[in-house]
């Protein structure tokens, strides 16, 4: 796993630029209060950025124009042949799932959570997604991603479990499901079945739509004795 600084997003802003000046607005919310930012805070967090910095898009990609190429729980997709990369548009109010989450916490991440898991995703694997800017329906929100394409086949669990194990990830279960945690980083990663990494043709994996989430606090310590520490 090689760390990867993508390029620009095409509004001129980085991935990351949003990412850390979206958390140092939850991070002064949070002091304000002597808590942490939940759910619903973060989202008119994100709102008041999105129109600060004018990414409400004003007119859809013309590719929604058109039936998506697939959709699953989070996106709907289009492939993009010309730019060899896929259009990921999240359903109205819908920013996918956290890995982990208190139970007084959502377990949906929320818009700021999303950018920096894709932002992390960046970091980890190497990859280069970049956010368009979102799409107000009905006054919801959409967030807009694109994602280059990559060619090769669903990965074996056995295969998905060594990519990670080999990497110095520690496996551990969680939710019924299974998760690996990066103990340097103190980041971890689930949703990791065979359509999310792609073996390709030349025998590497290509991690494509994980979860991944920084963990802190109680929830950092609940990981570390999953994972045996």
């Amino acid at each position: 796993m090689f760390a990867h600084e993508p390029d620009d997003a095409p509004a001129g802003i980085p991935l990351k630029a949003h990412v850390d000046e979206l958390r140092r607005r939850c991070a002064a919310v949070a002091r304000f209060q002597g808590g942490s930012t939940h759910y619903l805070e973060e989202v008119a967090l994100f709102r008041a950025y999105a129109l600060e910095k004018a990414l409400i898009l004003a007119q859809p990609p013309d590719e929604l124009a058109l039936p998506p190429s697939d959709e699953g729980n989070e996106h709907q997709v289009w492939f993009q042949p010309d730019q060899a990369s896929f259009l990921k548009v999240t359903w109205p109010d819908f920013y996918g799932l956290r890995v982990l989450y208190q139970p007084d916490e959502d377990e949906r991440a929320s818009p700021i959570g999303y950018l920096e898991r894709w932002q992390l995703h960046n970091e980890l694997f190497g990859d280069s997604v970049t956010f368009l800017g979102a799409l107000e329906e009905d006054g919801r929100l959409r967030m807009v991603i694109q994602q280059p394409a990559i060619e090769g086949m669903p990965a074996t669990l056995e295969q998905i479990n060594g990519f990670f194990t080999d990497n110095g990830w520690q496996r551990f279960a969680v939710n019924d499901d299974i998760a690996y945690f990066d103990r340097e980083r103190q980041v971890v990663i689930s949703d990791t079945h065979r359509g999310n990494l792609i073996l390709m043709d030349d025998g590497l994996l290509a991690p494509i739509d994980l979860r991944v989430q920084p963990v802190y606090g109680a929830l950092l310590d609940y990981v570390m004795n999953a994972c045996g520490a």
